[in-house]
Order: structure tokens, then sequence, then C-alpha cells
């Protein structure tokens, strides 16, 4: 899997992802009118709530994508950065930061495990949904605490047991129905396939036990989108077009999140470096 030529290969496959679908990452992927939509849009709420942004912040969005959550966040924090694998994706948060003229963000292609930022320069850091993809995950880590300040917080979000954290999920795996499978061949195609890139799944369990050892506080932890069962996809079909029952749906699944269970597709993290 961390031969040269995968990592090749997995950059070339997000450059396509960017070229093919980057515009989705500004806007379509977070509309909470189908399933997956408001799952990114609860998961993406949480972590607003996780930062708590200030307006002395410097804050880098790591796997930024098209550079959403930085433009979300630009009017509120002093500056924004955003750093990501495919430069195509970069392209695209560029041309939107000249429209938007939103000149406290920059963007930049990067890899997580070599930052182009020096030793703790960061108040927070976002790092929503990577490290379930990284090849080597303690090196991604180990970069992240370096750029940030003492006492800087992280916020993390990757798959809850890769999304089967649900009751719905975890009765699959019980009854043997559902398994994981790490990627371990990279291309668009060989994504399409297995479903999604991911490499690695944690639990609870294991997230806030690596990020122990690793020299950051666990602050808080929870999920994030509970809504799960048989057909979902179809059955949210037609609520989530009606402005009244979509929002009971969002209110319920905000609530869901502030309890702290950790039964949603996602887990939401909030670690302090020490």
């Amino acid at each position: 899997m961390s031969t040269e030529n995968s990592q090749n290969n997995y950059k070339v496959m997000w450059q396509d992802v960017g070229s093919d679908a980057g515009f989705g990452y500004i806007d379509i992927k977070f509309k909470p009118t189908y399933r997956i939509g408001l799952t990114n849009h609860v998961r993406e709420e949480a972590i607003y709530k996780f930062l708590a942004p200030k307006l002395s912040d410097k804050v880098l969005d790591v796997g930024c994508a098209s550079g959403r959550q930085i433009f979300k966040l630009a009017n509120k924090i002093n500056e924004g950065y955003g750093v990501d694998i495919a430069e195509s994706f970069i392209k695209q948060a560029d041309r939107h930061k000249e429209i938007s003229k939103l000149n406290n963000t920059h963007f930049a292609v990067a890899v997580i495990e070599e930052l182009p930022y020096q030793d703790n320069f960061f108040d927070k850091v976002i790092c929503g949904e990577v490290l379930e993809h990284v090849f080597d995950k303690d090196l991604a880590l180990s970069e992240l605490k370096r750029i940030l300040k003492p006492e800087g917080s992280l916020i993390i979000t990757v798959p809850n047991l890769n999304a089967d954290g649900t009751w719905w999920g975890r009765l699959l795996r019980l009854l043997g129905l559902r398994k994981f499978t790490p990627m371990t061949e990279f291309s668009q195609s060989e994504l399409k396939k297995h479903g999604d890139s991911h490499v690695r799944e944690f639990s609870g369990k294991t997230m806030t036990n690596w990020l122990s050892n690793q020299g950051f506080k666990v602050v808080k932890i929870s999920s994030a989108s509970f809504v799960d069962g048989p057909y979902m996809d179809i059955l949210l079909k037609v609520p989530l077009h009606i402005g009244p029952l979509r929002q009971l749906i969002i209110w319920l699944e905000k609530a869901l999140t502030k309890t702290g269970l950790l039964f949603g597709r996602h887990l939401v993290v909030e670690a302090q470096k020490i």
C-alpha cells in the first residue's frame, strides 16, 4: 500500500476526482436535501461547533477540497488556510476566492505528511474525512501536531467504523452482512468499484487511544449522522424536500450529536496539543 507507485496512483485518483466533481464540494455535497447531503451537512455543522472560531484565529483545513469550510469561516477568523493533495481542487478554491474576494484565505497543494508551514503556526486545524485515507497516520498526526500552537485545537472527523457506527450498520456487521475492506489499488475506476478510498477505519476507542498516545488531550468526542435503517436513502427522499420535515430531521440529528453518543456515521473529535 505504501509503495511509491501506490502513492502516485493515489494522487492521480484525487486529481481526477477534483477535476470531475470538485464544484460539488463547494455546495451540492452539503445540501441536506438527500441522505448523503444530510450527513455532510450535520457533520460540517458539528465541525464549526467544535472549532468555536474566534476573530484572532489562524485556521488550517487539511484536505480542504475546494475550500468550502475555509470560505464559510473567513468572516469569523483572522486568516484561513487550506491544503489539498489535488491541484484540481486547489484551482477551484483559488477561483472561488477570486470571485468572493475573501483576501484572508490562502490555498496550496500539499500532502498532510509534509505541510508547508512553520512550527506552532496555527491556533486551530481542521482535518475532516482525511485520516482514514492517508498512508502513514502517525506521520500525518505528527505534522498536524508540529504546526499547531501549544494548546491549539485539532478538529478531526472520520467515518465511525467506516460509517457502520449507526445501530443499523452495527447490526449488519453483527449479522456478517458488512465488513471493512481497505482499498489497496488507487484509481477513479477502482474508487467507483470499491465505494470509498479508505485504507483504515476508526472507532471512538481507537481514535481516543491513538490521540492520547501521540501527545494530544481529547477534549470531547461525539458522532454525527444517526438516522439510518433499511432503504433510508429512498425513505428520506421526500421528507428532505419538504422544508418543515427537513428542519425537523436536522434538529433531531443535531440533538443526537450533542448527546456524545458514538452511534453516528462519523466521529467528531476536538483534541488539544499538549
